[in-house]
């Protein structure tokens, strides 16, 4: 019963991202499909029997004691624990990560090894390190692309995934949708698939404080978000009446009252995306920019209002956490990505969890972009045959593990309510799932003045919310930012795999 709950819930955070992702042809054309982000249907009846387990299909291999080298990321906020397990430790998705390992080594007669970088992108220094020297140090590895603002593409480093034995995209293991999106002329860097639990953990999302909510009388958010209405004109209308100078001292501090508090970073550029823009799309051989039209500009000037205009925000730092504790009921809205909700588990003050607001009610659904930390996998470019044949081995088999047991598991922590107290926050999750962006822009961006996926980050303070002008003046040099990397795709798609 369990399982067949948590396949209906991955099901939405799966198979709807066909509705919220970019699509991509053969010759890297990407076009925004009709109908993204409609409205998830979840079902709340689960069937009597549970479903069968799906097999990987691969054939009996025996590794004669190979042993898989796993470079993995690994800094403060996002490290190999998603992925790789060291030993028991009771915890319920480490122990299945754990014995995961543990019978593909008895099946396989192979063995793992876990390289950790040390810091942002020090494993793709160290990738690139190898390949440089030929060494050949690692097999496979677990990275964050925007770390190296696609440098991993025009300089060459990956192996085309296209070409790796025994993946099969047609598995429901695999997030085909994001596979394809990275996909121009015939090569694909790196994939994304059930392996990543990460993968579920970093969209961007909302909580708001249900008792704050009740003690003010605040209007039904899960009712807006049913129905439509949950628009930017409706949040500013809910947060502003929780903004308060508690103290009386005339100052907005952290021991006053905020309707809503978020990063002014990496959560502000979320709204650019929740409004259905992307940053970049790659059409016929070129770069379009996007966050370059009237409506965004629009956001922009909103946005401004809310983050600086009138002490209705309360900023959290960057990796920080919010320095105002969610249980003194004095923010009644905050930024979060859904790994963020482990945090908020012991804490008495109930939260609920519901998806950005929408532009306005002809919007025709809910969206939000997926943070660099979901991660994805790839093989050195050097790699050796035999060890590409090797890694897709048991890459299927660890995505068909996943897929089967760990992912259910750690959605089933969601719906049980250890972290979404109520079915209503289940429910919503299936509206945030849907409506999950992938932005090539995003992916390959630099956090500079000068990109233009962080122009709300840069610039939204300095020019009052007015960004036209400042638009205007870095388009060019993104347009060939982008096109560099197009140009990597286009050599690395024409060598024979």
């Amino acid at each position: 019963m369990k399982r067949i709950l948590c396949m209906l819930l991955a099901a939405a955070m799966l198979s709807l991202t066909a509705c919220s992702e970019q699509s991509s042809g053969e010759d890297g054309a990407q076009s925004s499909p009709s109908g993204e982000g409609a409205s998830p249907t979840v079902e709340t009846e689960p069937a009597e029997e549970e479903p069968a387990r799906l097999e990987d299909d691969l054939p009996d291999t025996d590794l004669e004691g190979w042993t898989m080298r796993i470079l993995s990321h690994h800094d403060p906020l996002s490290d190999e624990r998603t992925i790789y397990a060291y030993e028991l430790t009771g915890e319920t998705v480490n122990d299945l990560i754990y014995n995961r390992d543990l019978s593909l080594k008895k099946r396989f007669n192979c063995d793992f090894e876990l390289i950790p970088g040390n810091g942002w992108a020090t494993d793709q220094s160290m990738l690139e390190a190898s390949v440089r020297a030929g060494s050949r140090d690692y097999d496979m590895s677990f990275l964050l692309p925007f770390a190296t603002s696609g440098a991993l593409i025009t300089k060459g480093l990956l192996y085309n995934m296209l070409a790796v034995p025994h993946l099969n995209f047609e598995k429901p293991w695999w997030h085909t949708n994001v596979n394809s999106l990275y996909t121009i002329g015939g090569y694909l860097p790196f994939v994304s698939s059930d392996y990543l639990i990460s993968s579920y953990q970093y969209a961007n999302a909302l909580i708001f404080n249900k008792k704050m909510a009740m003690d003010r009388g605040a209007d039904d958010i899960y009712g807006m978000v049913r129905e439509g209405t949950w628009t930017l004109d409706a949040f500013e209308r809910v947060i502003t009446e929780f903004s308060q100078d508690v103290n009386g001292d005339g100052q907005y501090t952290d021991e006053d009252s905020y309707g809503f508090a978020s990063n002014f970073g990496y959560h502000a550029i979320t709204w650019g995306y929740a409004i259905g823009e992307l940053g970049v799309q790659f059409v016929d051989g070129e770069a379009v920019l996007g966050f370059c039209d009237e409506r965004f500009y629009s956001l922009a000037e909103w946005l401004y209002g809310i983050l600086y205009g009138g002490n209705l925000t309360f900023e959290i730092g960057w990796d920080k956490d919010c320095e105002i504790n969610w249980d003194t009921d004095r923010v009644f809205m905050q930024a979060i990505w859904l790994a963020d909700l482990v945090k908020f588990r012991d804490c008495e003050s109930p939260y609920g969890i519901i998806p950005y607001p929408k532009y306005d009610e002809a919007q025709d659904g809910y969206y939000t972009y997926m943070d660099a930390r979901s991660g994805n996998m790839a093989v050195p470019i050097d790699a050796e045959a035999d060890t590409v044949k090797n890694v897709g081995l048991l890459m299927e088999a660890m995505s068909c593990l996943n897929f089967n047991d760990i992912v259910p598991e750690y959605l089933n922590s969601i719906m049980n309510y250890k972290y979404a107290r109520d079915p209503e926050s289940v429910e919503m999750l299936g509206y945030i799932s849907a409506g999950r962006r992938w932005d090539i822009g995003y992916t390959f961006s630099s956090v500079d003045a000068g990109n233009i996926v962080w122009i709300l980050d840069f610039h939204l303070k300095s020019t009052g919310g007015n960004l036209a002008s400042k638009v205007a003046s870095i388009e060019k040099v993104n347009r060939k930012t982008y096109q560099r990397i197009l140009d990597g795709y286009a050599d690395l798609a024409s060598r024979e795999w």
